[in-house]
């Protein structure tokens, strides 16, 4: 255990603050997924490309967002369909894996970014003081509009993890501008039948499990309208997500099917709904 003063070791990320990278489209909104390790946040992408693309969307990976010359980009912009298109779930990414994913409509007219990393880069458990990569810290400060997905699950680890995300959660809520949409995505809504009436989650219930899981966390995006917060409290979305059935295969890894569309359909509608507010407020 480290003394509670020390730093952590940044050497167990030892390139990720060195890499340089480079927004070429400087108009068009970022949605940045937030999130720890093992929350789903890439298969989060993958089912959502999987629905996208299916409904006549361009999904495809910005492969100019880090260095041309990085061998190791270039081969995860390569492996980005088949990754996709794959039977089996990805497992834990490494460290350096981060990317900036373009969506456009049918025309080829964009909608918007998708910025996709490790849960590493923004809360670390054993760490959970340790700040974020600096390529985080320069999204904040570009002009794009930007969606920030915060995303957790029920019954995550113990209290005391839940508490020290949320206190991530509430950091990163203190450095992002005032004019960015903010939601919560709560993943892994499958795990809990319980909570499912007629096949269907009880979005009220996730909600309120989430306000007392994660103090904090919805504070700033109190509604203060005296007759609105009589059925609005937060002025921010909650969704709820599943990406599908896993199961173990005797190789050690997990084969995959996709859930229903009405999970990947309700979240797009959150993001395009927070999209439009940010066209309107231009």
């Amino acid at each position: 255990m480290l003394p509670e003063k020390m730093e952590p070791d940044l050497t167990r990320i030892p390139d990720v603050n060195r890499i340089i990278v480079n927004l070429n489209d400087k108009t068009t909104p970022i949605v940045v997924l937030f999130g720890p390790q093992s929350c789903g946040k890439t298969m989060m992408t993958i089912r959502l490309t999987r629905w996208l693309r299916a409904h006549y969307y361009h999904v495809e990976p910005d492969r100019n967002f880090r260095p041309s010359n990085s061998e190791f980009y270039k081969k995860m912009c390569d492996s980005f369909d088949e990754n996709v298109n794959s039977d089996y779930a990805a497992g834990h990414i490494h460290l350096c894996n981060f990317m900036l994913i373009k969506v456009s409509d049918k025309y080829g007219e964009p909608i918007c970014q998708i910025l996709e990393a490790p849960g590493d880069h923004y809360f670390d458990d054993k760490y959970p003081n340790m700040e974020f990569p600096l390529y985080i810290y320069k999204i904040c400060t570009t002009y794009n509009p930007k969606i920030w997905m915060f995303i957790v699950e029920r019954n995550w680890k113990d209290a005391k993890d839940r508490l020290n995300y949320a206190n991530k959660i509430i950091k990163m809520q203190s450095l992002i501008k005032p004019s960015d949409r903010v939601m919560f995505t709560c993943h892994k809504v499958d795990l809990h039948p319980g909570l499912f009436v007629a096949g269907q989650p009880n979005v009220p219930q996730f909600f309120k499990d989430i306000e007392n899981q994660y103090p904090g966390i919805f504070s700033k995006y109190e509604n203060k309208n005296p007759i609105s917060r009589l059925w609005r409290k937060y002025n921010c979305d909650f969704v709820v997500f599943s990406a599908g059935s896993f199961n173990a295969t005797y190789e050690g890894g997990q084969c995959y099917v996709s859930t229903c569309d009405t999970y990947p359909l309700t979240l797009w509608k959150s993001i395009t709904k927070n999209l439009q507010k940010i066209n309107k407020n231009k």
